[in-house]
């Protein structure tokens, strides 16, 4: 699943280097040829339009003596040399009113000047007269007339180049100019080709070796250090290093995770031998207990003395009070080892309520507290709900005992509420409050050994949590110094499914 990706991402980042790599060189190169195309391309201009206009220059003193002459076949013959060693399709003479008077052509064509295919450079033919110093002149050169130094102009020469072979040089500058620059771009890109593969094969290694590394192979590898990059070597060599350090920190986990281990299999073996002790314990201590409540009942149906009655009670209850404790142990045990499990049967919570209240009555009295029950909510006329009704009793049962036992005078106030979540479910809060102000509370919570010196389930806070939790619920303390502690606990029930009448 994960291969997919991870090539799509190195092909990308193939691609995006190789292009990082060769993107200046196609611009470098392209930027090169376009400008060196373009002066070739100029020169090559220049140096048709420069030797065109120079052949005309150079024709026309040459042609000056076969026109003053009247020589055509002298005229012919140089024109017929002069198309010889040139680009020139045809040189074309005239006279100095314009009238042609010599014509040569390529191949003896027939050319039409005019056609716009040819582009045509002129010269002018003068005629220079001879000049001499005056030191030189001869005597019979000496006139009384001076007729001046003026140049004649007796005619002109005509070259025509034809434009298609300024073209097809200029076509032969571009394919060079594109096949060189071609030649060395793919050469360019070669190169980099070859580098970039370097140094994409040695990324390639790098993310194997991380993926070994995220697999748990922590082998150290052999680092090769020709033709890679420093860079890359220091990162292998960190690789390395890391690999190191991870096989050590692997070696300590397992070591830890042994030990661990072995810890809780210990911890497991103590907690199933104290339930399997306390077990036993029980079933031991209720076989000679069974026998000592038979004789106390059979002691109760004998004449006795009132002291002697008054001893027996005593007898009687601290009986009683060994069996809570001894009933206590198991359930405590059954916690601790989480096989304790709950019943879920409908029962009235209201009515659970006020009867453990009730019960309470006699000891707050004895104490001289007062003790008050509210329900705050919404109940409804039958408050049925589904749960474990005797586990419910022993949670305030417990919170009871233990604001009996740490308030020494004042009250001790229950306030009860529900909550409707839905039709299938309702939350009921239970707040258990009293006069004491003791941070022996808080502690008790978790305190599995803190039991309470009064009667009923005679449960310690430490189980009240435990139980409440195994409800789903939370239990919460508030300590106001000088006012009171609170005990809430939160439970969530389910309601029994009732069948609603047709409107």
């Amino acid at each position: 699943m994960t291969n997919g990706p991870k090539k799509a991402s190195s092909a990308s980042l193939s691609r995006r280097l190789l292009l990082l790599g060769v993107l200046p060189a196609v611009l470098m190169f392209s930027v090169l040829v376009a400008y060196f195309t373009s002066v070739r391309l100029g020169d090559a201009r220049d140096a048709m339009a420069q030797s065109s206009q120079l052949l005309a220059d150079n024709l026309a003193p040459v042609l000056e003596y076969a026109i003053v002459s009247g020589n055509n076949s002298a005229l012919e013959q140089v024109l017929d040399n002069a198309l010889e060693h040139s680009d020139a399709h045809w040189v074309r003479v005239t006279d100095v009113v314009g009238e042609e008077i010599g014509f040569s052509s390529a191949q003896g064509q027939q050319i039409d000047i005019n056609d716009p295919r040819y582009k045509v450079y002129e010269s002018e033919i003068l005629q220079e007269p001879l000049l001499l110093d005056e030191e030189n002149r001869t005597a019979w050169f000496r006139t009384g007339w001076d007729t001046g130094t003026g140049i004649l102009r007796i005619g002109s020469v005509q070259v025509g180049v034809r434009t298609a072979t300024l073209d097809l040089k200029l076509r032969n500058i571009w394919w060079s100019s594109l096949l060189v620059g071609g030649g060395m771009l793919l050469f360019t890109i070669i190169l980099v080709h070859i580098f970039l593969g370097n140094l994409l094969r040695s990324m390639q290694n790098l993310g194997s070796r991380v993926d070994n590394l995220i697999g748990g192979d922590y082998r150290a590898e052999t680092i090769d250090q020709n033709g890679v990059a420093s860079e890359i070597i220091d990162l292998q060599q960190k690789l390395n290093e890391l690999a190191q350090r991870l096989e050590q920190l692997k070696k300590t986990r397992d070591e830890t995770l042994a030990v661990s281990e072995s810890e809780r299999d210990k911890a497991e073996h103590a907690s199933r031998v104290k339930s399997e002790f306390l077990s036993s314990i029980r079933h031991e201590l209720n076989t000679p207990l069974n026998g000592v409540v038979g004789m106390i009942k059979h002691l109760e149906q004998e004449p006795l003395s009132a002291r002697q009655q008054d001893y027996l009670n005593t007898a009687k209850q601290s009986l009683q009070d060994l069996l809570t404790v001894i009933s206590d142990m198991l359930d405590y045990a059954h916690l601790e080892s989480g096989t304790k499990a709950l019943d879920a049967q409908p029962f009235d919570l209201r009515e659970l309520i006020s009867n453990c209240i009730a019960s309470y009555r006699h000891a707050a009295e004895q104490q001289e507290l007062s003790l008050e029950s509210h329900c705050l909510g919404d109940w409804p006329d039958k408050a049925v709900v589904i749960g474990d009704a005797p586990r419910v009793r022993q949670v305030l049962s417990g919170l009871l005992d233990h604001s009996l036992e740490m308030t020494s005078n004042g009250f001790i106030i229950v306030r009860t509420s529900w909550v409707t979540v839905d039709a299938q479910h309702a939350l009921i809060t239970c707040t258990v409050r009293d006069s004491s102000s003791s941070m022996g509370n808080i502690n008790n919570l978790h305190n599995p050994n803190t039991h309470s010196r009064f009667g009923g389930a005679g449960f310690n806070l430490s189980m009240v949590q435990r139980l409440v939790e195994l409800m789903g619920g939370l239990v919460h303390i508030e300590l106001d110094m000088g006012q009171g502690t609170s005990f809430r606990f939160e439970i969530p029930f389910d309601l029994p499914f009732t069948e609603q009448a047709p409107a």
